[in-house]
């Protein structure tokens, strides 16, 4: 099995936990937050998938578009650990950009929804 080929299923794996560790974290709040703001079962429905979808294809084209090309042909223990944090880096990166995107709409959705008491 070639460095690369390693690299990438390691950051693969780390990922994947990654994103079932937001999911797992934040769904259950944000299907309550839904919930109560539009009322809707669809609407909550559409924006929880909506959600997934976007954070499991941002943290997947980083991980793509983090190339490991650096690694020579007998790497160190440690050149592989480099590599691995740097493709993650880039994951971390686009995750920190999309949640902060999703959950400003999400907060101006709440703000123009809520129920008037």
């Amino acid at each position: 099995m070639s460095p690369h080929s390693i690299v990438f299923l390691v950051s693969l794996v780390i990922v994947v936990l990654l994103l079932a560790l937001i999911d797992r974290l934040l769904r259950p709040r944000l299907r309550g937050l839904l919930e109560e703001v539009t009322g809707l079962p669809a609407a909550t429905e559409f924006y929880l998938r909506s959600f997934v979808l976007v954070i499991v294809l941002a943290a997947l084209a980083a991980l793509v578009a983090a190339g490991h090309s650096d690694l020579k042909d007998n790497p160190h223990f440690m050149e592989y650990v480099w590599s691995v944090a740097a493709g993650l880096q880039d994951v971390f990166q686009d995750l920190l950009i999309v949640l902060l995107v999703y959950m400003g709409l999400i907060t101006v959705l709440m703000a123009a929804l809520r129920r008037k008491h």
